[in-house]
């Protein structure tokens, strides 16, 4: 199956179909509701039904963007050019989901951003057996390790609790879509009251339509001094510390399996938890499909894709093309 790594995206010329792309196309996978990859007012839009939610929320006043969505739950087949269309959980954020591509006795499978681990909120992953696989490799280097997420809510809830109890507010980075909701999720869930910023809490709806509830939590408000922890966004860390508030600042990401990242956050506590796969989940995944070509995206592709071919002895390789990109937040 012929694969073109183009600037606007990954696009599978013979069925047509684009995955993630950049910009509008005729018709787009979207793996999941980042707004790096579910972006542009494209012709024919396939993802999960979550995922299809978090897209049409950026347009609320655009009724075309509603004609143009085909759903395509976990498990489902659909046909488009030629090919059968099946999407599988990637355990990312809400919705994420890999697509099995079956198209001239070849199955191609395109993770989009994955993990292994199951997710605090969201549906673990299925890995699928495939000939060739496109995958993601954000945190590619054996230096990632990642904890799980029953020591994530555990971490999480000690902190809370700890700062509450000296008299200072726990104050929680969260990306917008996914570690926001997880975070708030965890803390409402566990007794702790939260106070949860705006671009954090308009997908809430979202989270709660999936059967995960936050009970008990307030929208964010700068004048409301009562003990509570803060679920913010993470341009919020400066803001909070120039207002005289006792805060303490906690970083959930998989990049605070770096030390430094007490520095570049201006976190107190690092809980290394990802939405993504750390460097040996990426190893079990690719082992456990049996590709016998892949392609690396996304992340430290060289480096990993070097180490499948002389450490592992895969074909692999990390096509160049300027729609890579990263997230700030993982």
């Amino acid at each position: 199956m012929r694969v073109d790594y183009t600037a606007a995206g990954i696009h599978l010329p013979e069925i047509g179909v684009w995955l993630d792309p950049r910009e509008a196309r005729p018709a787009a996978w979207l793996s999941h509701g980042h707004s790096d990859h579910a972006t542009g007012l494209h012709g024919m839009v396939y993802g999960t039904p979550d995922t299809l939610r978090f897209y049409r929320k950026r347009w609320p006043e655009d009724p075309a963007v509603s004609q143009q969505l085909q759903p395509l739950p976990f498990h489902q087949t659909l046909e488009h050019g030629g090919a059968r269309l099946t999407a599988y959980p990637a355990g990312h954020i809400l919705g994420a989901a890999q697509l099995l591509v079956e198209f001239g006795g070849e199955r191609l499978v395109y993770t989009g951003d994955i993990k292994l681990r199951p997710p605090l909120c969201g549906d673990a992953t299925e890995t699928v057996a495939c000939d060739r696989l496109i995958i993601e490799s954000t945190f590619g280097l054996p230096i990632y390790h990642f904890i799980s997420k029953e020591d994530a809510r555990q971490r999480i809830l000690d902190f809370a609790r700890e700062c509450l109890a000296d008299s200072t507010a726990p104050v929680f980075l969260g990306y917008p879509l996914g570690r926001g909701q997880e975070i708030a999720h965890v803390l409402t869930r566990g007794g702790i009251p939260a106070a949860i910023h705006g671009a954090i809490a308009r997908y809430i709806p979202e989270y709660e339509a999936a059967g995960y509830d936050f009970p008990g939590w307030q929208p964010y408000d700068s004048r409301d001094a009562s003990p509570r922890a803060l679920v913010v966004v993470p341009g919020m860390r400066n803001y909070l510390e120039a207002s005289g508030r006792a805060v303490r600042v906690a970083y959930v990401s998989g990049w605070a399996a770096l030390d430094n990242a007490r520095t570049r956050a201006g976190a107190e506590e690092l809980i290394p938890y990802s939405d993504h796969a750390s460097f040996q989940e990426l190893l079990e995944m690719i082992e456990a499909t049996g590709a016998k070509d892949i392609d690396i995206v996304h992340g430290y592709t060289e480096p990993f894709a070097r180490y499948l071919v002389t450490a592992k002895g895969l074909r692999a390789s990390a096509p160049q093309y300027a729609a890579q990109r990263e997230e700030p937040e993982s």
